[in-house]
């Protein structure tokens, strides 16, 4: 085979593989599986999903919100267990799904299982008001018990890169313009 034609399947092939790749990272509706590390991969419109499903019983301890030199907000959900009213260890955050709604400037997070709000939400208010890129936090009232959802609200519309840790389980949003 000429050089030409194996140049040509190693690209065909190439390519092939990377469409592959990138479809992987998406299920069969289109949700992006959340990370476990910060990567600097930000998208624009579309969802993500992360979390543990067994954790049902858990308590939001805090969010934190604060502008990060490296120009973007970041957004720390801070997770405990729930053991018969007590607060407890949990070692992965529980499940969530992460939707970035980028004509309505907009970010939608939504924790499922039973959680108890243990935070002071006007402290979380008034951070949000130091930052660049936001221009609005909303907590939803409960109306299920088996999930809450907040938004937070964007001055332009929002760029999100999604990620947890454990140990101790954490929620983490970074959010640019």
């Amino acid at each position: 085979m000429n050089l030409k034609i194996k140049t040509s399947l190693f690209l065909i092939a190439l390519g092939l593989a990377l469409t592959l790749q990138a479809r992987a990272q998406f299920d069969d509706s289109g949700f992006k599986q959340a990370l476990k590390v910060k990567k600097g991969a930000y998208i624009s419109d579309g969802s993500f999903t992360g979390g543990d499903r067994a954790h049902s019983d858990f308590r939001v301890q805090n969010i934190r919100i604060a502008s990060n030199p490296a120009g973007y907000d970041r957004v720390v959900v801070d997770f405990a267990g729930n053991d018969l009213g007590e607060k407890s260890r949990l070692a992965r955050p529980p499940y969530y799904m992460v939707d970035i709604d980028h004509l309505n400037k907009r970010v939608n997070i939504t924790v499922y299982g039973k959680p108890k709000l243990d935070f002071s939400t006007q402290a979380t208010l008034q951070s949000a008001k130091k930052t660049k890129v936001l221009a609005k936090v909303d907590f939803i009232p409960m109306v299920n018990n088996d999930r809450w959802t907040f938004t937070l609200e964007g001055k332009s519309a929002l760029k999100a890169e999604v990620f947890d840790l454990s140990e101790p389980a954490r929620l983490i949003i970074d959010l640019k313009n």
